[in-house]
């Protein structure tokens, strides 16, 4: 492809929009109603938690596993005395922040054009200005290079994936027009309905093909995709990981993204039909991530799962750490309803009132061990999701080896 300015036009695939409408409808419907049947409360701490999974899948596409443990330590300063382990540590924590700051700022202080590189360049700034000095340069298998990562700057020289065979985007001398060209085009605002979503998938293949910083053009590129959808109001709680959904098959992601490079006919654009295929395998793979939450938080497994955690910690079956089983009822209560304010725990609990004290010991161990979570000793309770449960509530997004455990 002529590695001049590329003409982003037509924006949108100039075939199979039909196809696309529609299907970008199906993934507004179906995210709207996996949003609408979860309790706010509940939503924001398990969107939260699952930002983890964000990180370490977008990471795993890049060549970098971890584990939720590590990085857990990695947000307490806790890192491996093992550089290259240190470094994926540090990586995935400062993802997390990333979204976690990025997202709210959305909510206080969205940028006028989420496509802006003023803010685009932010998402890469906060990623890497928390890593240390000497962990802030490019790096591969062989370890670090003596080139910084120049955080938030558009990069300056070629780039390539293949070992240096062939570049790969514009040309550094053309990046800033052709970063320019695609604010304007790809800007939600100029969009409405379902083709805002459709806009969003076209724009993460944009963004991934100019690959304007240095290094870590990846992890910014699914960052900001979340984000994008985010400001269009899509999957805002962050109840579903489209990292996950590229991470189930790494290369089935990089040859959707490799296809949708193909120049048309005059060398000045992309093909149009390769275009529309990866626009509908990036909403297929939104659909797919929302049915698959929608299936683990059918609220009938979801009590059998805290019935299995609570089993597991019954004083009758020899548990270090007992847990009277009755807490299970107010669990389920807190996931179901968001909040439950704490003069009604004991009668949920089944207890009466000669048990006060008894029910109040059980709330604050709940509290002390983040299984419920409290703004003060007299505010309502609501759920909480530590490490230790993952496992029990949702076994199919947090198997051993992504958490650590063995």
């Amino acid at each position: 492809m002529d590695h001049g300015i590329i003409s982003f036009q037509p924006a949108l695939p100039a075939q199979r929009l039909g196809e696309l409408k529609d299907m970008a409808q199906e993934v507004i419907v179906a995210a709207a109603t996996l949003e609408g049947r979860i309790a706010k409360e509940t939503a924001q701490a398990l969107g939260d938690r699952l930002r983890f999974l964000n990180s370490y899948h977008s990471n795993l596409i890049e060549g970098h596993k971890t584990t939720i443990c590590d990085i857990e330590a990695a947000l307490e300063k806790d890192y491996s005395r093992d550089e290259e382990k240190r470094y994926v540590q540090e990586l995935c924590a400062a993802h997390v922040n990333t979204e976690r700051t990025l997202m709210q700022k959305l909510s206080t202080d969205p940028p006028e054009n989420i496509c802006s590189f003023e803010f685009v360049s932010l998402i890469h700034r906060t990623i890497y200005e928390q890593l240390p000095k000497q962990h802030q340069f490019t790096h591969s298998n062989g370890g670090f290079t003596n080139l910084s990562v120049m955080p938030g700057k558009m990069r300056q020289g070629a780039v390539s994936l293949d070992g240096g065979l062939t570049t790969h985007g514009p040309d550094a001398e053309n990046l800033p027009a052709t970063y320019e060209a695609f604010s304007h085009v790809y800007d939600p605002f100029g969009y409405h309905g379902d083709e805002r979503l459709i806009a969003a998938a076209a724009s993460h293949h944009r963004m991934t093909w100019m690959h304007p910083f240095r290094d870590g053009n990846g992890r910014v590129c699914r960052l900001f995709s979340g984000l994008y959808m985010a400001s269009i109001g899509i999957n805002r709680g962050n109840l579903w990981s489209l990292s996950r959904g590229f991470s189930r098959d790494k290369q089935w992601y990089m040859t959707n993204l490799q296809s949708a490079d193909s120049p048309d006919d005059s060398g000045k654009g992309f093909d149009q039909a390769y275009f529309a295929d990866y626009c509908m395998y990036f909403l297929e793979v939104c659909l797919d991530q929302i049915r698959f939450t929608d299936q683990i938080l059918a609220l009938n497994r979801i009590d059998a799962r805290i019935d299995g955690y609570l089993s597991d910690r019954d004083k009758s079956r020899g548990a270090l750490s007992p847990l009277d089983t009755r807490a299970g009822r107010l669990l389920k209560a807190l996931f179901l309803e968001g909040t439950v304010p704490r003069g009604k725990a004991q009668s949920i609990m089944g207890m009466d009132s000669q048990s006060d004290r008894h029910a109040r010991r059980i709330v604050s161990q709940l509290v002390k061990e983040g299984l419920a979570v409290s703004a003060s000793h007299r505010a309502p309770l609501m759920i909480g999701f530590p490490a230790k449960v993952l496992r029990y509530y949702f076994p199919d997004l947090f198997g051993p080896e992504i958490l650590g455990e063995h």
